[in-house]
């Protein structure tokens, strides 16, 4: 092959002088020594096997692992933003008033009634002529029924029509938080679910888990003044209800779909980090989802690097002790079936050597520009 290339290399020249016209030229003369060491170094550095360890990049079903993770996080967001379509933020005829609401109550007999109601902590709004009404646990027309009452039987108004909305939902309210599109806290406005409550907050985010965690105040029974303590804590405690957001939504496992009550905290946890360093085209931390694998790691990592990297990687991770444990891997072995593709955890790092007399070739080639003028098809 070296007397192949030499040939070659010696009649180029003399081909593009035949072009020009029948005038020989003498062959050209490389500036540097030993131009067939120069040579053989560069043959190692094209061929596909020349030096250490095959720099290819992962296969294919391991190079679509971020497409499918993309996918599978648009799926989830589809599925979450149809339940937005399900809620409506239309005043519902069953809710049930409560503090904090603001009410807005209209009479069509005189605009001089015409105001807005706060509901203080005891239930209770106060209006013109007629005082302190209780509203607490009424619905907005059983209020407008009760107001044509109070002003009928007083003998302030003859045949009143009221009609009461809720402008400002406080009394039953929600906290959404963690890796959502729009974290906040959201009213309740009749019966919700967490699928619902998780689509008014936006969806998911890109950084989300695999997990929806809802934590809601334990319900106690009562306590008798006789067996209360004074060192009881004020307050009741809380449970935390874990829910598997794959099963829930891709998997349609409706009895996951966890009615959501007043008070509740939705909290989606941020899916942990692992990191990839080395050779590989886009370094940095990948997040901890689908079962992620060295490979899966390595294929987001935007694949090993064509010229310098190698199948030699070593995985380096925490041990319960915390001490630092060195973990061997070959990249090529796993991808022929023949070794296991190691499961990730959070913080651990997956580092892709690089092969060394790649990096050595690459070097050299690199600090010696034009010592040695090969055709571009050799590349």
């Amino acid at each position: 092959m070296l007397n192949r290339l030499r040939t070659n290399l010696s009649a180029l020249p003399r081909h593009r002088n035949r072009e020009r016209g029948n005038h020989e030229l003498p062959e050209p003369a490389v500036s540097q020594p030993g131009w067939g060491l120069l040579v053989l170094l560069l043959i190692a550095l094209v061929l596909p096997g020349g030096c250490g360890a095959p720099a290819a990049q992962l296969p294919a079903k391991q190079m679509v692992a971020q497409v499918d993770s993309q996918a599978k996080q648009n799926r989830l967001q589809e599925q979450l933003l149809k339940q937005v379509a399900q809620v409506s933020v239309m005043d519902y005829k069953d809710y049930k008033v409560g503090p904090e609401d603001l009410l807005e109550i209209r009479c069509m007999s005189t605009d001089k009634l015409n105001t807005e109601a706060r509901v203080n902590g005891q239930g209770e709004i106060r209006l013109l002529l007629i005082g302190d009404v209780k509203v607490a646990d009424l619905t907005p027309d059983e209020v407008a029924k009760k107001l044509i009452v109070l002003y009928e039987k007083g003998d302030y108004l003859k045949n009143p029509q009221f009609t009461v909305a809720v402008k400002e939902y406080r009394h039953q309210r929600v906290a959404v938080t963690g890796a959502v599109s729009k974290p906040d806290y959201y009213s309740l406005i009749g019966p919700r679910t967490l699928l619902e409550v998780l689509g008014i907050a936006g969806g998911l985010s890109d950084k989300s888990g695999e997990l929806a965690l809802v934590i809601r105040a334990k319900k106690r029974a009562p306590i008798s003044k006789a067996a209360a303590s004074p060192r009881e804590p004020f307050s009741p405690g809380a449970e935390t209800i874990a829910v598997d957001l794959n099963r829930l939504l891709l998997k349609g496992d409706a009895k996951l779909n966890l009615p959501i009550q007043n008070g509740d905290v939705v909290y989606i946890p941020y899916a942990q980090t692992a990191y990839v360093l080395g050779a590989v085209n886009k370094p940095g931390g990948v997040l901890l989802k689908d079962n992620m694998t060295v490979t899966k790691a390595i294929a987001q990592a935007g694949g090993i690097q064509l010229l310098l990297g190698s199948y030699s990687a070593t995985l380096m991770r925490m041990d319960e002790n915390g001490e630092r444990q060195i973990i061997p891997v070959n990249l090529g072995q796993i991808t022929k079936g023949h070794d296991t593709d190691l499961p990730l955890k959070e913080n651990d790092i997956v580092f892709v050597q690089e092969s060394s007399v790649r990096r050595f070739l690459f070097d050299f080639k690199m600090l010696m520009p034009g010592s040695l003028s090969l055709p571009p098809g050799m590349f």
